[in-house]
């Protein structure tokens, strides 16, 4: 068998408001609009009410939300009839750390009796002792002292047993506790049914010692009022109350001490999404026993992995998943791949879901001579003068020591046993801090290789790191050098000592990853903004601009190395839609008419801002961000409803709280965000001249622009890999972050027009394609190229699969805004001719002297796909005969 190649995807983000059937109904559209495999969000049981399907209360089972298994499996079917497949996003790294999760139902029950105990990454040994050797369960508004005192918990009994409910919040009470709840003043009568329970409990099921008890209390009006006079003593009295915590498995705690303390790892900094031991075997068996089946039934042809970098031993695991999945099964990573950086060659998968493809477009459409006018402006206006990186070193510093420094502590006390161990001293503040220094410098989200099995390459990149924190970090040299030492293994002779500093090793690369996100993608990219088009997932504002070669050539390498990766441009994790961060390219192209309009806004816009003893609301930087923003978003035709408005002071709060500098979600300013809201709705009101402004400027910026657009769909759907297209994306795209991203797609509107659109063409499709092309802001030629490029790839599945990526170089005036390659296989051609930074082109520009150089190929025409014209084929296209009446060069090889 041949892995199966989806050919291009359609991502569905499956929650209560978009079920299975909604997938069903669109099927037919999306076979038509080209589509070959829907690329699924997770469809397990989720949290109640989740948008999203991450939080994966069990994974056995179809979220109820959204369907069952006969409306899966009828998906399935009418996909396969059609020879559609199915990708399915997997979540092996965490899971809902919340009772309606039947495993940690179990744990928080049963304790270290649960066969569940060891699926999660929890230490319950933890050194600290506020929780007194108990599971953290950080949900709660204050500590548990204040909780008790104040009321706020209270016991309950049911046929599910007894639960600690806290407002609208219920968790099922250990079973350890019983004995306290029954007999809270242990010198009264108990009923001798409820004596009898007590003894027998232990030699019972948990779950049929509980039914045993309801059925008692149903038979013995007296064993329920015992209950019921038990749990008002409880409920009444704070020390009784104490006792009971005393006896629970789980600690409550303040939901604000895990930024100091935890005894399990989480996801990122969310509570409520705790890490699975997957690198266990029955672990892993147990958690993809459905996708198994799934696979074994020919359900699922692909599957995509969610965060292969918090896994203990992401080769390890890909591995198993291999051989779970079968040869024929495509398998991608979501992985964030640094500048110069390379997915393990051992990997036994077909690519990543394709941020890296997202990061080279948009380096692409950015003009790279421009880019020191970004920075040395924005330093201007903020006053200041840090470097990226050392803005990136800072936040990841803030981040590890406000929000992960629970996690660095349990790292350090694992380093001081081995050392200890070892004989090595360690002062614990020094060590904490080296520690740190070595995470926040790391230069990638993981290193995948443990000490004993290091390269060379993996050597190199230690030492790399530790000289890094010894020149640019705050600590001491003398225990970064013990650390280095420890991961090279030096003076290690013993096996069991190699193993416990691969397993340290290991669990420090499962933090580096949620340290980059969190300090970069969720604190820097909100409040680093020199040019916020590069603060994109993948991306990153130290790169601004690269040249087509640079493109051509890692085009080359992805057509040979892995062409069956996925290349996105927006997806559920990106800070915008594709549509607005192609609009922010065109910024690069007219930085001195940015320059310009900025000040001018700025000194426009000062009677509306707040100097309040010295303090600027909103500040300089999140003025200029806020310029940005409204750059990329401002709607296509001008119209600023009230929608809009909402939608822009809603992601402006949660961009201000991810900033982490003038608010947070820790400690929100809501002083702060009220009077930047109330700018921004200022400036944008019709009083406001700014706003006239504005619109005179963006309108010159809209049609680059689309342009851009245009540029990077037909890039991704004819370049090597598989084009993937997020939900709604096949119309512009100018959502904020999620859950803007998510905004319900009119699917029969699309369905209506993209019918229109067929019949309409086929009557003059030159005249249609320029109508198209004269009335961008519906978005239809976005939809229609879209459905003309992923067509081609249907029905030349081989050209686009196999066929050989080949670039040309062009010559003249404006070779340099230009970038064209064909594509080959056997005797089929297809020709991409696309232009490149047009704002910075003459109006009206008619090309000159501007040409493509052609290799001998045996073709008499290339005929335009948009148009239907024909271009006769020599060694020498000129530019102006390419972009006659379309501005985009698609063609078909005759």
């Amino acid at each position: 068998m041949t892995t199966y190649n989806p050919r291009s995807t359609y991502r569905l983000q499956f929650n209560s408001d978009f079920t299975l059937t909604d997938a069903e109904n669109i099927i037919r559209y999306l076979d038509k609009t080209g589509v070959k495999t829907v690329y699924a969000s997770p469809v397990f049981q989720a949290v109640q009410g989740s948008m999203h399907g991450y939080d994966v209360t069990n994974p056995l089972k179809i979220n109820a939300e959204i369907g069952g298994e006969d409306d899966f499996g009828r998906v399935i079917d009418k996909l396969h009839a059609r020879k559609m497949g199915w990708i399915q996003d997997i979540v092996p790294n965490h899971m809902a750390y919340s009772p309606q999760n039947p495993w940690i139902a179990d744990v928080l029950e049963l304790g270290e009796e649960s066969e569940y105990v060891e699926f999660f990454d929890i230490q319950l040994r933890h050194f600290k002792d506020q929780t007194k050797g108990k599971l953290m369960l950080p949900f709660f508004g204050q500590k548990l002292d204040a909780l008790i005192e104040r009321n706020e918990l209270s016991a309950e009994y049911s046929e599910a047993g007894f639960q600690l409910k806290y407002y609208e919040n219920t968790y099922p009470v250990s079973k350890n506790a019983y004995n306290v709840l029954l007999n809270p003043l242990k010198e009264e009568r108990i009923p001798i049914d409820l004596h009898e329970w007590l003894i027998e409990k232990d030699n019972l099921p948990w779950d049929r010692a509980k039914q045993k008890l309801f059925a008692v209390c149903k038979q013995e009006p007296e064993v329920i009022r015992h209950i019921n006079h038990c749990l008002s003593i409880v409920n009444s009295n704070s020390q009784k109350m104490m006792e009971v915590m005393n006896q629970l498995f789980y600690w409550p705690t303040f939901w604000k001490e895990t930024e100091k303390m935890i005894n399990y790892r989480r996801f990122f900094t969310i509570n409520s999404l705790i890490c699975v031991n997957v690198q266990h075997e029955k672990v892993f068996d147990a958690t993809h026993k459905m996708i198994a089946d799934w696979i074994k039934k020919k359900l699922v042809d692909g599957i995509r992995v969610d965060h292969i970098d918090g896994l203990f031993n992401p080769s390890q695991y890909l591995g198993r998943l291999r051989k779970l999945a079968g040869e024929d099964t495509h398998i991608t990573i979501e992985k964030i791949l640094e500048k110069d950086e390379n997915l393990p060659t051992d990997w036994p998968i077909e690519g990543t879901t394709g941020y890296d493809f997202l990061a080279l477009v948009n380096n692409l459409l950015t003009n790279p001579e421009k880019g020191p006018v970004f920075y040395s402006y924005y330093n201007n206006w903020i006053k200041k003068t840090d470097e990226y990186r050392d803005v990136f070193h800072k936040k990841n510093r803030f981040i590890l020591y406000n929000r992960f420094k629970g996690e660095l502590i349990n790292l350090t006390q694992e380093w001081r046993s081995i050392s200890a161990d070892l004989g090595i001293p360690l002062q614990e503040e020094n060590a904490q801090r080296a520690l740190g220094e070595f995470l926040v410098f790391c230069p990638v989200y993981k290193i995948y290789q443990s000490p004993s099995v290091f390269s060379n390459t993996e050597m190199e990149e230690v030492n790399s790191i530790i000289d890094a924190a010894i020149t640019g970090g705050q600590s001491e040299k003398d225990e970064l050098e013990k650390l280095r030492n420890l991961f090279l293994l030096k003076n290690i002779d013993k096996e069991s000592e190699r193993k416990q500093i691969d397993t340290f090793f290991r669990h420090c690369m499962q933090f580096t990853g949620p340290l980059m996100a969190k300090g970069i993608e969720d604190t820097a990219f909100y409040s680093y903004n020199p040019f916020i088009g590069h603060n994109e997932v993948g991306d990153s504002p130290g790169f601004l601009g690269i040249r087509t070669e640079t493109f051509h050539q890692l085009m080359q390498e992805r057509q040979t190395k892995e062409p069956l990766t996925l290349d996105a441009t927006s997806t559920h994790d990106t800070k915008r839609g594709e549509d607005a961060r192609a609009r922010l390219n065109v910024l690069s192209d007219v930085p001195e008419k940015w320059i310009e309009a900025t000040k001018d806004w700025r000194i426009l816009n000062k009677k509306f801002k707040i100097f309040d003893d010295e303090r600027e609301m909103p500040t300089a930087n999140d003025e200029y961000f806020i310029y940005q923003v409204l750059c990329a978003h401002w709607p296509m035709g001008g119209l600023l409803d009230e929608t809009f408005i909402d939608r822009l002071t809603e992601y402006l709060v949660k961009a201000m709280r991810e900033a982490k500098v003038n608010s947070s979600w820790s400690d929100p300013d809501e002083s702060y965000e009220t009077e930047t809201i109330q700018f921004v709705r200022n400036v944008l009101s019709e009083k406001s001249d700014f706003r006239e402004r504005f619109q005179a400027f963006v309108v010159d910026i809209i049609p680059h622009g689309i342009v851009n657009s245009l540029t990077q769909l037909i890039l991704k759907n004819t370049c090597p890999g598989v084009p993937d297209t997020y939900q709604g994306c096949e119309r512009w795209n100018l959502s904020f972050v999620d859950p803007d991203n998510r905004q319900p797609v009119d699917y029969a509107h699309l369905e209506s027009e993209l019918d229109e659109m067929i019949r309409n063409s086929e009557v003059d499709k030159l005249n249609f394609a320029n109508r198209l092309m004269q009335e961008p802001e519906s978005g239809r030629i976005k939809q229609w190229i879209t459905y003309l490029t992923l067509k081609e790839r249907k029905d030349n599945e081989k050209l686009f699969q196999e066929g050989s990526y080949v670039p040309l170089e062009v010559e003249g005036k404006y070779k340099k805004h230009l970038i064209a390659f064909y594509r080959q296989f056997q005797e089929e051609y297809f020709l991409v001719i696309l232009p490149l930074n047009t704002a910075a082109l003459p109006t009206n520009c008619n090309w000159e002297d501007t040409w493509i150089l052609m290799p001998e190929l045996k073709l008499l025409d290339w005929q335009n796909l948009l148009s239907n014209e024909f271009l006769k084929n020599t060694n020498k296209l000129e530019a102006s005969r390419v972009f006659g009446r379309i501005q985009l060069g698609l063609f078909r090889g005759i």
